[in-house]
C-alpha cells in the first residue's frame, strides 16, 4: 500500500526516474556500441556521464524537494532537449543520418512538457525538437557527412506525428483523477454535519494526509464555521470574523505552502503557476498547527470555502489540479444539499400556502357565514319568532361543516387519491344547495354533460373554490342569488361560470382579482375572467379537465 502511495499523483519522480533509466541506458549504449561513435567517442562518453550525473542529481531533487524540483523543471526541460540534439549530432557523424536509438528519448520530452506544463509546451517542445534535429541534419550535411534521406524525412514525419498526437491528447491527460465524494447518510436538506464529515473524510483518504480543515469564509458576517478533522476526530467550532483568508490572494485558487522555509507555488484561477519565496503568513494554516501543506478556495452556492490539508505523506506540485478536483467535488456536494434545502424550503412554503386557502376557503367563510346567522337569529329572537328551525339548520351545517375539515385532515395527513374520480355535477349540487341554505340565498346549477368524471383532487379545489366565491358575492356584494354553470369544452378544459345579482365591484370592468381564488386558479393551471358591474359579478374560470385513468 506505501508503495502505491508512492506512485499517487508524482509524476516529477516518475519522469525524473524514467529520465536516470535513459541516461544509464544512453550511456551504457555507447560504451559498448562503438560503431555509432566513429569519430567523437570520448565527447560524447564524457556528454553523457555528465547527463547522467546531472539526471541523478535531478531524481534526488524530485524525491526531496517540491519547491526546487518545480524551479528547477524548465532548465531541465532545455538540458534534455540539447542533449538530444547533441547526441544525435555526435552519434550519427559520418554515418546514415536518422537511424540513431537517441530518437526514442522525444517521447520522454514531450510526455514531460504536457505532465509539466500542459499542451502548449508540448507544441513548443514539439517545434523545438524539430527545428534542432533539422539543424543538426543540415550542419552534418554540410561537414560532409552522409544522410540517409529517406531515414531522415521518415524520422521528421514521425516526430511530427508524435507531437501531434500528444498535443491532442495532452488535456485529458492532465486531467486528475479522484474518486466521487460518498454520499453522507440523513435526509437531504438536513444533513449538513453529516455532509461536511464527509467532504473531510473525502480530502483526507484522497492526500492521505494527518489532518484536513473546511471554514466556511463567505456570506456570513457573523464569523466563521471551521470543521477539522484529524487524529483526534471531527472537531467544530465558530469563529469570530478573524480574516481566515489572510494570506492567500483574492486571485489564487490553490497554493502548496511551506512556512518554516519560506516557500510557497500558488495557482491563479487562469491556471497560471508562480513560485514565492519570502516570508508569509496564512490564517487558517496558523490556526491548525499546520506549517506546511496545500491550501484551497472552495466556491458553492452557500460562499466560499477554505480546504486546509496538512500532513501529506509526500508533497507534489500534481497535488495542486487534485486538490481543484477534490474542491469541485465537495463544492459540487454542498450545491446539492443547498438545493435540496431550498426544495424542502419552497415545499413547506407551498404546503403552508395551500393550507391557508383551504382554511380560509373552508372554515374561515363558514365562521364568518356562522356569524352572520347569528345576528340573523338574534334578531328572529327579539322579534318573538321562533328559533327553533334556524338552531336545527345551523346544527346540521356545524356538522357538514365538521365533516369537511375531517375531510381535509385526511387529505393531509393520507394525501390525495389522485387514482379516483367523482360526479363533479353532482358533488356541486349537493354543495351549492347547502350554501343556499347556510347564507340564506337563493342558487342554482346547470350542466350539459351528467355525469362528469373528474379527478377526486380537482373536485376538492372547485368545492373550496366555489365556497369561497359564494362567500364573498354575499359577504361583500350582498347577493341574493348566486347561479353556477358546469361543462366540458370542446378543448378540453372545465368550464365554470359563476354569476350573482350583487351590487358588484365600485366600477364596471375588471375589479381587482380575489386573492384566494386567483391564487387556486393558478396553482391549477387555470385561467380566471372577471365581469363586474352595478348588475353583479361574473367569474369565468377555465381549468384543466383531469379525468382519472
Amino acid at each position: 500500500m506505501n508503495g502505491q502511495r508512492l506512485l499517487i499523483r508524482r509524476t516529477a519522480r516518475i519522469l525524473a526516474a524514467s529520465r536516470l533509466i535513459l541516461a544509464v541506458v544512453f550511456l551504457t549504449a555507447v560504451r559498448f556500441d562503438p560503431n555509432h561513435v566513429p569519430w567523437a567517442g570520448g565527447l560524447i562518453f564524457w556528454l553523457l556521464s555528465i547527463y547522467l550525473i546531472w539526471s541523478f542529481a535531478v531524481a534526488v531533487i524530485a524525491w526531496r524537494d517540491w519547491w526546487w524540483d518545480f524551479r528547477l523543471a524548465g532548465t531541465a526541460h532545455a538540458i534534455d532537449i540539447a542533449v538530444f540534439i547533441s547526441a544525435v549530432y555526435l552519434t550519427e557523424a559520418g554515418h546514415s543520418y536518422g537511424s540513431s536509438p537517441f530518437i526514442a528519448f522525444t517521447t520522454l520530452m514531450l510526455i514531460t512538457a504536457m505532465a509539466r506544463w500542459g499542451t502548449r509546451a508540448v507544441a513548443s517542445t514539439g517545434i523545438a525538437l524539430l527545428a534542432g534535429y533539422a539543424i543538426a541534419g543540415g550542419l552534418l550535411g554540410a561537414a560532409g557527412g552522409t544522410i540517409d534521406t529517406y531515414q531522415f524525412v521518415r524520422r521528421i514525419a514521425n516526430m511530427a506525428a508524435l507531437v501531434l498526437i500528444m498535443r491532442w491528447f495532452g488535456s485529458d491527460m492532465r486531467v486528475p483523477l479522484v474518486d466521487t465524494m460518498p454520499e453522507p447518510d440523513g435526509i437531504p436538506g438536513k444533513r449538513n454535519d453529516q455532509l461536511m464529515a464527509a467532504a473531510l473524510g473525502f480530502a483526507r483518504d484522497t492526500f492521505h494526509a494527518h489532518g484536513v480543515a473546511i471554514a466556511l469564509i463567505g456570506q456570513d458576517e457573523a464569523g466563521h464555521d471551521l470543521y477539522r478533522q484529524g487524529d483526534g476526530g471531527l472537531q467544530q467550532q465558530r469563529l469570530d470574523r478573524t480574516g481566515l483568508a489572510d494570506g492567500l490572494a483574492a486571485d489564487v485558487d490553490a497554493m502548496l505552502f511551506d512556512v518554516a522555509r519560506r516557500r510557497r507555488i500558488t495557482v491563479s484561477r487562469d491556471g497560471e503557476l508562480r513560485a514565492e519565496n519570502g516570508a508569509f503568513d496564512l490564517a487558517l494554516a496558523d490556526l491548525c498547527q499546520a506549517s506546511s501543506g496545500i491550501l484551497a478556495r472552495l466556491s458553492c452556492a452557500r460562499g466560499d470555502y477554505l480546504v486546509l490539508i496538512w500532513g501529506l505523506p509526500v508533497v507534489s506540485i500534481d497535488d495542486l489540479p487534485a486538490v481543484r478536483a477534490v474542491a469541485d467535488e465537495v463544492a459540487m456536494a454542498l450545491d446539492r444539499e443547498e438545493m435540496a434545502t431550498l426544495a424542502q424550503s419552497v415545499a413547506v412554503a407551498n404546503v403552508r400556502n395551500s393550507v391557508a386557502r383551504d382554511l380560509h376557503d373552508s372554515a374561515a367563510q363558514f365562521l364568518a357565514g356562522t356569524l352572520f346567522r347569528l345576528e340573523a337569529l338574534r334578531r328572529w329572537i327579539r322579534e318573538g319568532r321562533d328559533p327553533e328551525t334556524e338552531i336545527l339548520a345551523m346544527r346540521a351545517s356545524l356538522r357538514q361543516e365538521q365533516a369537511q375539515l375531517r375531510s381535509l385532515i385526511d387529505r393531509l395527513r393520507l394525501g390525495i387519491e389522485a387514482d379516483r374520480s367523482i360526479d363533479i355535477v353532482a358533488d356541486l349540487a349537493s354543495l351549492i344547495r347547502e350554501l343556499g341554505d347556510h347564507w340564506h340565498i337563493a342558487t342554482t346549477i346547470g350542466a350539459q354533460d351528467r355525469p362528469l368524471p373528474v379527478s377526486i383532487e380537482l373536485a376538492h379545489e372547485l368545492r373550496l373554490l366555489i365556497r369561497e366565491a359564494v362567500a364573498n358575492a354575499v359577504r361583500h356584494g350582498q347577493c341574493s342569488r348566486v347561479d353556477l354553470v358546469i361543462e366540458r369544452a370542446s378543448d378540453g378544459t372545465l368550464q365554470v361560470s359563476i354569476d350573482d345579482n350583487g351590487k358588484g365591484f365600485d366600477a364596471c370592468g375588471h375589479g381587482s382579482y380575489p386573492r384566494s381564488i386567483s391564487e387556486r386558479i393558478a396553482a391549477l393551471g387555470g385561467q380566471l375572467r372577471i365581469d363586474s358591474c352595478a348588475a353583479g359579478v361574473r367569474l369565468d374560470i377555465a381549468l384543466p379537465l383531469r379525468i382519472a385513468a
